[in-house]
């Protein structure tokens, strides 16, 4: 499988800030697998300065955002996530409690969201 899981997580602290890659995960909003081109809409986002690209090498890589502009896409199904996940022959999980294997959105939690809360984005690379 080419492409990427990607997790987005509420901040701990409140998310009054862009998160760090340090920054402590709170409730995770929504879990996905997608393609390999599955992450352009994010890029998008931080070309527009609407999200901010935090770097990573894939192992994992993480993007911040306010809210406002994740939970409409969350919510929206415009993830181009694939609904049951696919593992590639010879794949290695490293973190089973990562694996849920299919594509989970919280709506509980995304409503409890503020417009102006920094949520974290973890990606990490599938290929």
């Amino acid at each position: 499988m080419l492409g990427w899981h990607v997790s987005v997580y509420r901040q701990a602290d409140g998310g009054h800030s862009p998160a760090t890659p340090e920054s402590a995960q709170g409730v995770r909003l929504a879990v996905w697998q997608t393609d390999v081109g599955g992450l352009d809409w994010l890029r998008d986002l931080a070309k527009e300065g609407k999200a901010i690209d935090l770097g990573g090498n894939g192992y994992p890589s993480w993007f911040t955002a306010p809210a406002e502009h994740l939970i409409p896409r969350i919510e929206g199904g415009s993830l181009r996530a694939n609904e049951d996940w696919v593992i590639g022959e010879g794949s290695y999980i490293a973190d089973p409690k990562l694996w849920v294997g299919k594509t989970q959105i919280e709506p509980e939690a995304v409503k409890q969201c503020r417009p102006d809360e920094w949520l974290l984005i973890e990606i990490w690379d599938e290929s």
